[in-house]
């Protein structure tokens, strides 16, 4: 089932030059498993199922990359090196796989799953005592004149 519906791919689509009469399938299943690849490392796209489970912002990426392959395909002919508008969509549906991988835009209500980097000692080692298997614990200092 494809994850956008034939709107979202639309309101990328200048009315004027582009009206869509329907989704190609084939193409849409291409680029939403290209994306679900990439975003895969990053979140559970597997409960991404259709339109209504997958989240905003995978929607608008996947609508980005559709409507530039669509304008691509269709304007070719015109352009030696392709449509202007199409690379803008492209770039902006990078920018946003790129900060999603990254962590620096987030979906909301959705937790990244995979590459959180972990840290130690973190503010809940910090806030518990030291004990003698583990000296680290408690608030940060310096400790001098201890072997390693």
């Amino acid at each position: 089932m494809a994850r956008i519906i034939l709107a979202d791919a639309q309101g990328w689509a200048e009315s004027t030059k582009l009206t869509l009469p329907s989704l190609d399938s084939a193409l849409l299943n291409q680029i939403e498993a290209e994306v679900l690849a990439r975003l895969n490392p990053t979140y559970d796209t597997t409960i991404w199922l259709d339109a209504t489970t997958t989240p905003l912002v995978v929607k608008v990426i996947i609508a980005k990359l559709y409507v530039a392959w669509i304008y691509d395909r269709q304007y070719s002919e015109n352009q030696q090196q392709g449509n202007d508008y199409a690379a803008m969509l492209r770039i902006n549906a990078e920018m946003l796989i790129t900060g999603l991988i990254a962590g620096t835009i987030d979906i909301p209500g959705v937790n990244p799953v995979g590459n959180i980097p972990s840290f130690y000692p973190n503010d809940l080692s910090s806030a518990t005592d030291t004990t003698p298997e583990d000296p680290s614990l408690g608030p940060a200092k310096f400790s001098m004149g201890k072997m390693f």
